[in-house]
């Protein structure tokens, strides 16, 4: 009688290192522009899409994401989640994330740039971190990465 729970435990090991060394990683198809941009005194608003496709015969859902936006140097704010998205196995998923600039960020980022401000110039805005999900056991990370230029007088 001593041998079942020993079996049920070996089976079970097994089928965790069968499942994690089956995982691919996800891959990011494409990063849309930032979208549906709103400048006001509140700061910067905005929305950002992503495709990213699910390799895996398992659906995973991502539940946080932990990216940062950066102007320069300055740490400007906090990439989010919409809401929790479950990619579906084998299959491409648009999951759309808000952008929000942390009080006061936009005022410092005029005030470095005054001159270029008032020129009407550019301002370059990275995305930077990674997505976080789950799956069963298995906890996946998804790196984001995108710049581009946004115009703050528009």
């Amino acid at each position: 009688m001593k041998t079942k729970p020993a079996l049920y435990i070996l089976l079970i090991a097994l089928s965790l290192m069968t499942l994690t060394s089956c995982y691919q990683d996800l891959e990011v198809v494409s990063i849309d522009d930032f979208s549906k941009v709103s400048i006001g005194l509140q700061g910067l608003t905005s929305e950002l899409d992503v495709m990213i496709y699910n390799p895996n015969f398992f659906p995973i859902q991502l539940k946080e994401a932990k990216i940062s936006l950066q102007v320069r140097e300055v740490d400007a704010g906090d990439i989010t989640l919409v809401r929790q998205v479950k990619l579906e196995a084998r299959d491409t998923s648009l999951v759309t994330f808000n952008v929000k600039t942390r009080d006061g960020a936009i005022i410092k980022i005029l005030k470095d740039d005054i001159f270029k401000f008032l020129k009407g110039e550019d301002v370059p805005f990275s995305a930077s971190g990674k997505v976080i999900g789950k799956s069963w056991v298995l906890t996946v990370e998804v790196p984001i990465e995108h710049s581009q230029f946004i115009n703050l007088r528009n």
